[in-house]
């Protein structure tokens, strides 16, 4: 939800943003319906868009390395575009090795899409990916935020390689923003927690909990108030 449907959530905005001002990692967590996707996005919507490029990476969809890359160059280069035709001119140049190409999705519409060679390694392609963000702030000289939802997915892929890659890449990262969202709680928490995994203590570890009632019930007269006037 967004604009005049968003309840509250004031100091969980002012944290994001000042997270993803102050290029930070954290792992924000909760059980699914509390509205972390919606937090995020509006917290988004409030950085300066002069000074900001934000991609938001939806990992639901992901099941191996090759749709994670996939997912982050598209991302990443939509974010920077303001038309199909544009999106596809950059991706060209940031992500050549991935043969980016429009396609028509399921509801007619031109979409980007990307490729790996049936035979291709992995292991250079994601570190390339995963590099963009810090070389678009260094060449443009702005701050980037990433937003990877979903993020517990990662863990479906059969091994640790996103892992392991996204923890020896984004430490080094000064001008970027890392928001790391799960829905699976126990999931997120061990990622980050378990000393034995390769993103233990990558960033700080933010639990978002329900809005208060306190904050809901006004809320809901309003609108229901609102609906009555109309």
């Amino acid at each position: 939800m967004s604009g005049e449907a968003f309840c509250n959530r004031q100091k969980e905005l002012a944290d994001l943003r000042r997270a993803m001002e102050n290029a930070e990692k954290l792992f924000v967590f909760s059980e699914r319906r509390y509205g972390k996707t919606s937090l995020v996005r509006a917290a988004l919507g409030k950085l300066p868009r002069k000074n900001f490029i934000s991609a938001y990476v939806d990992l639901w969809p992901t099941d191996s390395e090759g749709t994670f890359v996939a997912a982050m160059a598209r991302a990443i280069t939509e974010s920077m575009s303001s038309s199909v035709e544009k999106a596809l001119e950059t991706a060209k140049k940031l992500f050549g090795s991935l043969s980016p190409s429009v396609t028509v999705n399921e509801e007619g519409k031109p979409t980007l899409a990307f490729g790996l060679a049936k035979h291709a390694r992995i292991d250079p392609v994601l570190e390339e990916v995963l590099e963009t963000p810090a070389k678009i702030a260094a060449k443009g000289g702005l701050r980037v935020a990433v937003v990877l939802d979903e993020f517990q997915q990662v863990l479906e892929y059969g091994s640790d390689r996103v892992e392991r890659k996204l923890r020896s890449v984004i430490q080094a990262h000064r001008q970027v923003s890392y928001v790391f969202l799960g829905s699976r709680k126990h999931l997120i928490q061990k990622m980050v927690l378990d000393r034995n995994r390769p993103l233990y203590r990558a960033g700080g570890h933010y639990p978002l909990g329900p809005i208060a009632e306190k904050h809901w019930q006004p809320f809901i007269r309003s609108r229901f108030a609102r609906g009555e006037a109309n």
